[in-house]
């Protein structure tokens, strides 16, 4: 097993439970337009970064044909998302990854399991805390 030290942390965020989340900075690359966001964590989320519709329209200017929008399965049945190109800036690291909102609704903020999955962070629960690590 490989070990990893803390690079900081994030207090989770919101009422009890708290939620993790991290501060992010999304940016799209034809007009260099950031935004920083403070972004809960979603296990349950297969995508990459959801938005509401507003952050979305700012940041989603390489928008993908619509044949390449994600549709995924929830309770209430399948949701397509529109998807476009950005690059996200976490800590030191900065990945090329998708912004994504609902087609129809207003959409919300939460960070996917795509993304997380490019991550390297722990979750400390008694402390309420989203820590960013890098190998020891």
């Amino acid at each position: 097993m490989e070990l990893f030290r803390s690079i900081g942390c994030e207090v989770y965020i919101g009422p009890e439970p708290k939620i993790p989340a991290l501060k992010v900075e999304a940016r799209e690359t034809v007009f260099e337009r950031r935004k920083a966001l403070i972004v809960p964590i979603d296990t349950g989320f297969a995508g990459y970064l959801l938005a509401p519709q507003d952050i979305y329209i700012e940041l989603g200017t390489l928008e993908l044909p619509r044949e390449e929008f994600g549709v995924y399965t929830t309770l209430a049945g399948p949701i397509v998302l529109r998807r476009a190109e950005i690059k996200l800036s976490i800590k030191d690291e900065e990945i090329d990854t998708y912004i994504e909102t609902p087609i129809f609704g207003a959409g919300k903020l939460l960070l996917g399991r795509r993304i997380l999955s490019e991550l390297n962070i722990a979750l400390i629960g008694k402390k309420s805390l989203c820590c960013y690590l890098k190998p020891a």
